[in-house]
């Protein structure tokens, strides 16, 4: 699916999604709604709906993440720019809206390439559609792919063109520490060799901060996360009353992390697929982490993974947002 985004829909399917994408959707809901603790990946989360909330969490004013970043990426634009003179391709795994990266590409004018992925076809199609528009001399070149499985896709480049793997947002808090690393020697492999990253981390561990950014009062991120039993009810044809479940933000200390929960109000069942899920009053199903890394245990995890750290801004304003500079070793 290189280069141009292709269709494999069949016109007869009542779901949305190519048979490969629907069957992995319906074993990943069957299996982790049968566990003791159930629970959803956060991959899921972003259909085309899913990833058009996210997009407005991100301008909520207790969501700090975005506006810190968005801050933070046109003072680093200079450095960006004397320290990768000949920086030609950049590749942005989990690109959404790309509404950041229009930062970078206005900045880094030598840049020839950029490679958005995303599992969402119909966020890529927009998006590309409207990037090719807003800047007609860059290649935009969209890949539709789940950047957290094992084998990353094999890109199209110059291999002797610099590349650079932007990676916004402190989305690699979504990963445990095992899954963090597998993911930062997947974008190793994206960049092959002599190329770079550009991380953003969030190391904040204060309590308050997070659960109000989680816990918005406009309500944005609990019909974010709703939205996934309405995706289940679409796609699998099940029966979820969005109603009978409560979105919840915890912040668990222990394993430094912000948790995100359904939490059923009372005993139902569920059909999916044939299959009957039994909830009782109060149990939760968890749809997402967001891991709190120290900028300590991310770069011992960095650097096993074949990444040695080049620089580091940090947000002056205290809220614990970091962006890294990674070289490929």
């Amino acid at each position: 699916m290189q280069h141009e985004i292709l269709k494999t829909r069949s016109h007869g399917q009542k779901n949305h999604m190519d048979p490969a994408t629907f069957e992995a959707f319906q074993s990943d809901v069957l299996y982790g709604l049968s566990q003791p603790q159930k629970s959803l990946p956060c991959k899921w989360l972003y259909d085309a709906t899913g990833a058009q909330l996210f997009e407005e969490i991100t301008q909520t004013p207790e969501y700090y993440l975005t506006r810190t970043e968005t801050q933070l990426l046109p003072e680093l634009s200079g450095d960006l720019v004397r320290r990768i003179p000949d920086l030609a391709v950049l590749i942005e795994p989990g690109s959404g809206a790309s509404v950041k990266t229009r930062l970078l590409l206005q900045a880094l004018p030598q840049l020839k390439q950029y490679i958005p992925i995303d599992i969402s076809e119909e966020m890529l199609l927009d998006t590309t559609q409207q990037l090719r528009q807003d800047f007609p001399s860059l290649e935009i070149s969209p890949y539709v792919h789940d950047f957290a499985q094992l084998v990353p896709p094999r890109l199209r480049f110059a291999e002797s063109q610099e590349r650079m793997v932007f990676f916004p947002g402190s989305t690699i808090g979504n990963f445990s520490p095992k899954e963090a690393q597998r993911v930062l020697r997947s974008f190793d492999a994206l960049v092959r060799h002599n190329g770079w990253l550009l991380l953003g981390v969030d190391t904040t561990q204060d309590k308050n901060r997070l659960l109000a950014a989680y816990n918005d009062s406009a309500g944005i991120t609990a019909q974010f996360n709703k939205n996934i039993l309405v995706r289940i009810n679409r796609e699998l044809g099940a029966n979820f009353d969005i109603g009978k479940f409560q979105h919840k933000a915890l912040f668990n200390g222990l394993e430094s992390r912000v948790e995100m929960h359904l939490v059923s109000t009372q005993a139902q069942v569920i059909e999916i697929a044939g299959h009957l899920v039994i909830f009782e009053p109060g149990e939760t199903i968890h749809t997402e982490n967001s891991y709190k890394y120290s900028l300590d245990n991310l770069d011992s995890m960095a650097q096993g993974c074949g990444w040695q750290l080049e620089q580091t801004w940090l947000d002056k304003t205290g809220t614990g947002f970091i962006l890294i500079l990674y070289k490929s070793i």
